[in-house]
């Protein structure tokens, strides 16, 4: 409850310029996500406190799914999809946002870090789910890391195996097959550095 009144007092003071209505209204939404929560994600493992729903996500969990605190699911437009395989696991950690048409598909092992920001139909998967000769048969999965304070661009692909470096941010319509190092921006398809960012600079929120 100390989490929640923090956030909101720090809510108020940042928006209290736009006027009592539109406090008001953004009061009103806010607890409406809060509320929804718990309904939307039942099928989740856990969820943290402070994890906030806009519009219904579409939830799948037959394996292992953890969602953070404070996380926002935003499905508005188009649902964001979690899908956890038989006996997979998802992890997503504290204070990240999923925005509207992102879609996460585990069938072995996704982790998300915390403060991750992810754009509009980004996609996020283990495994591509067939292999290119045998229609019928699935590849063995390979695990995705994200590791804390990402950003991922609206329409980019992350694929099977890769892992991505703290704080480094992938350009828009991306394609990522291989690993990403810390503070680093890449983009292009598939996806290569641009330059790298200067780890002494950061802020993490």
């Amino acid at each position: 409850m100390k989490e929640l009144i923090n956030s909101l007092l720090g809510k108020w003071q940042r928006d209290r310029a736009e006027g009592l209505p539109r406090l008001v209204a953004k009061g009103a939404r806010y607890a409406r996500e809060l509320a929804t929560a718990p309904l939307y994600l039942r099928e989740a493992t856990s969820v943290g406190r402070g994890t906030r729903t806009l519009e219904r996500p579409r939830v799948e969990n037959l394996g292992r799914m953890v969602i953070g605190r404070g996380t926002l699911i935003r499905s508005i437009n188009v649902p964001v999809e979690l899908v956890v395989g038989s006996g997979a696991e998802l992890e997503i950690g504290d204070d990240s946002f999923l925005n509207y048409g992102v879609s996460v598909g585990a069938m072995r092992s996704i982790r998300i870090g915390s403060r991750v920001h992810i754009g509009p139909y980004v996609m996020i998967i283990d495994t591509e789910f067939h292999s290119i000769y045998d229609r019928t048969r699935m590849p063995e999965p390979r695990p995705v890391i994200i590791e804390d304070d990402v950003w991922l661009g609206a329409k980019s692909s992350i694929l099977p195996g890769v892992t991505i470096g703290r704080g480094s941010i992938v350009g828009v319509a991306s394609v990522v097959r291989a690993d990403v190092p810390p503070f680093t921006i890449v983009a292009g398809a598939p996806a290569r550095e641009i330059r790298k960012l200067d780890p002494a600079k950061f802020v993490s929120r």
